[in-house]
């Protein structure tokens, strides 16, 4: 599979009416004054809403073994190929790659051709090791070979929307980068602990840390051990900080008396919760003597795609609806009754929860 990333598309789109602009820098104001009337001013209220309208029909184009995937100004082409012919991956994503480019320039849009990067995800051996095919950002209208237009940058990270994806879907940087990112937190709670009672300490716990290891972390919670391991001792690290216990107080007590989940358990929660969410609600499932069959399970042939919530959310969710009755539930109290169950786990019941037999 390949992933082609493209950032800050530049809008150049007839604004409604033209205005009159002057510029202001702190209290000076400029005593000229120009009329605008082609683009959307940097700042304005309808400029977002008109990007939006106007980049839209990006997503309905349509790519040949590939897919669009666009948040605000930041899209991402996936294309996928069989691992037998490998360079054919490269040819599906240089002509879907024209297809919007060509799309762009028709509107007006212009890429920036030094942030947009691709990454080839495969499980075959090291790329230092294979030749890899160049990408271009073809401007020509021949769109012929050998050309003069810009090279996309072939990496084996990329950052998107705040997750650091790599080649292997690892997530080993970004699990780093999260792990120093919490560990900045340590000084902020050295300071507060001596001024805040434990109830403002836990609000701003949730705050600055519980809701960094949240974010994305369906996406990137199912990684291997060895590296979770890492944040979550960043994260014991915060908690004993912020409740003056000794370096070498205990993990199960440390979790017990300050009420929070490990990583692994947010992991859980975060996707059981986002299956419910997604679960269209069936009175006749209610009365299913099968409770732990509420969900379809998928099938999979790696391991590595088994650590993903399509995969392992309904896995958990079958798991847990049999021991706590979830699906009739709503929203706050699954949520209250789930967060009570993981609390209650020791480290072995939770790992045992998302072991899969095969």
């Amino acid at each position: 599979m390949l992933g082609i990333r493209g950032t800050q598309l530049k809008l150049f789109e007839n604004y409604l009416t033209e205005r009159t602009q002057c510029v202001k820098i702190g209290n000076v104001v400029s005593s000229d004054q120009e009329n605008t009337g082609f683009g959307v001013p940097q700042g304005s209220i309808l400029g977002p809403t008109l990007f939006l309208i106007y980049i839209n029909d990006l997503c309905n184009l349509k790519l040949e073994n590939g897919i669009i995937l666009s948040y605000a100004d930041d899209t991402a082409l996936l294309f996928s190929a069989n691992a037998e012919n490998k360079n054919l991956v490269y040819d599906y994503a240089q002509r879907g790659f024209n297809i919007v480019n060509r799309w762009l320039q028709h509107h007006l849009l212009t890429l920036n051709a030094e942030k947009t990067n691709f990454i080839e995800f495969s499980k075959q051996k090291p790329k230092s090791q294979l030749k890899i095919p160049n990408v271009y950002a073809h401007y020509c209208k021949s769109l012929g070979y050998p050309c003069t237009c810009p090279t996309i940058t072939n990496t084996n990270k990329t950052k998107y929307l705040g997750i650091i994806i790599d080649e292997t879907l690892s997530f080993k940087q970004h699990i780093e980068a999260l792990s120093s990112r919490v560990r900045k937190l340590i000084f902020v709670f050295k300071k507060l602990r001596f001024i805040s009672d434990s109830k403002i300490i836990r609000q701003v716990y949730f705050a600055l840390c519980q809701s960094v290891l949240t974010y994305c972390i369906t996406s990137w919670g199912g990684s291997a051990k060895t590296l979770l391991l890492r944040i979550e001792r960043a994260q014991r690290a915060v908690l004993k900080v912020s409740t003056f216990r000794p370096f070498r107080y205990p993990t199960k007590l440390l979790y017990e008396s300050c009420k929070v989940l490990t990583v692994r358990q947010l992991f859980i929660s975060s996707i059981v919760l986002k299956q419910h969410t997604a679960l269209p609600y069936s009175p006749e499932l209610t009365n299913k003597r099968r409770v732990d069959k509420v969900c379809t399970i998928k099938t999979t042939k790696h391991a590595l795609t088994s650590r993903f919530y399509l995969f392992l959310g309904p896995i958990l969710y079958n798991r847990l609806n049999a021991k706590l009755v979830l699906y009739p539930l709503t929203y706050p109290k699954c949520k209250n009754a789930l967060q009570k169950s993981l609390q209650e786990m020791s480290y072995e019941d939770t790992e045992n929860l998302l072991t899969i037999v095969k």
